[in-house]
């Protein structure tokens, strides 16, 4: 995994009028937590344009920096990734940052973008491609971390879909639940009413066949009764020349 080098400065406990000042000078206010050192916050100053190029790799946010500072007179530096940016709402500029330590052999959480890559048959077809999500949670050592995962649409047919559980996960494991959908190829719509209609149409034609067939028997009903009637008839005509 790529790691970058960004140096920034400890900072005390400042009062807003002079972290406004130095939001001024392109400086942003930063913290440094978790790790095994989970109590020993480290609150920091990193400048937004350095800040923004250390993430202008293909890891983005999950690129391990690696922060470089004075402490008490001595200099240290953390390994961390990025773990939260706050920007303001209007402006968009970054107001602060969130850094996670990491550390070789420790795993850590982090959300991957997934990487859609090929056509999908079916959406030559007339079918409608519908991404559902476009990254996922990652459990990994730092370097073992992919910058991406990609998501091969090549195969994909009208009413194929693709879940979380089908992803290879042998370098890494996948937080995200196994049954979420991640795209699929869903059918036009009017291939869907002309599905619905030909259901319809055997509805009502099955329909029609059990009317028919009852008609049928009682159309026999009834040729049967008269036949009788008229058996006896004839019968009783008989009887009265007989007399």
């Amino acid at each position: 995994m790529e790691k970058a080098t960004l140096k920034v400065k400890h900072r005390d406990q400042l009062k807003k009028n002079k972290v406004k000042v130095l939001r001024q000078q392109g400086l942003v206010p930063a913290i440094i937590y978790g790790g095994e050192s989970n109590t020993n916050n480290i609150n920091v100053f990193v400048h937004h344009v350095d800040f923004d190029k250390s993430l202008r790799t293909e890891f983005g946010k999950n690129t391990v920096l690696k922060l470089e500072f004075e402490l008490d007179g001595k200099a240290t530096h953390e390994n961390v990734v990025t773990y939260d940016v706050q920007r303001d709402v209007i402006t968009k500029e970054i107001t602060h940052i969130d850094f996670f330590r990491v550390a070789k052999g420790k795993k850590i959480h982090v959300n991957v973008p997934l990487k859609f890559e090929g056509v999908a048959p079916g959406s030559k077809r007339g079918g409608v491609l519908v991404k559902k999500i476009d990254s996922v949670v990652v459990s990994a050592e730092p370097d073992q971390l992919p910058p991406y995962i990609t998501i091969d649409l090549s195969t994909l047919e009208i009413h194929d879909f693709i879940t979380v559980g089908t992803l290879d996960q042998s370098k890494y494991d996948i937080l995200t639940h196994e049954e979420t959908s991640i795209v699929r190829v869903a059918a036009p719509r009017l291939l869907v009413e002309e599905e619905e209609e030909a259901v319809a149409a055997e509805g009502e034609e099955g329909e029609e066949g059990e009317e028919s067939s009852e008609g049928s028997s009682d159309a026999k009903a009834e040729g049967g009764d008269d036949a009788s009637q008229g058996d006896a008839d004839k019968a009783e005509g008989k009887s009265a020349d007989a007399g």
